[in-house]
């Protein structure tokens, strides 16, 4: 009894070293999840706000200015403060338009900045007398 006595004195505190790696590993898998979904909803909203942009730019007289600032508002106003630094650029090669939107992702993970970017098209529409 007293050789199991002097055995257990030298393990004083493992479990509670056990049950903080534990807690911290999952914490971190759960911050990871959170982060993979946020980066996930920001691609989602950005490809749609580029739609909207290009949307918008299709019709005559085409106004790429006017689609990347309409795209870049969409996607601010539907994020609110967890998309960052938001800005949309439009282009026209005289058939079609291309919008992208490109924002920074908030991040959950400590150290870990992720940006995304989208891009819409759409052809220019042409009224046919």
């Amino acid at each position: 009894m007293n050789c199991i006595a002097q055995l257990r004195t030298g393990e004083r505190g493992d479990d509670t070293i056990t049950a903080v790696l534990i807690i911290s590993t999952l914490i971190i898998a759960a911050l990871t999840v959170f982060q993979l979904v946020a980066v996930f909803l920001g691609r989602t909203i950005a490809l749609e706000a580029a739609r909207d942009g290009a949307d918008h730019a299709r019709i005559p007289p085409v106004d790429v200015t006017g689609a990347a600032q309409q795209a870049a508002a969409y996607a601010r106003d539907a994020t609110g403060t967890w998309l960052s630094h938001v800005d949309a650029d439009g282009h026209s090669d005289g058939n079609l338009v291309r919008v992208t939107v490109n924002a920074e992702v908030a991040s959950f993970v400590p150290f870990l900045s992720v940006r995304i970017s989208q891009t819409a098209a759409a052809p220019i529409e042409r009224i046919q007398p």
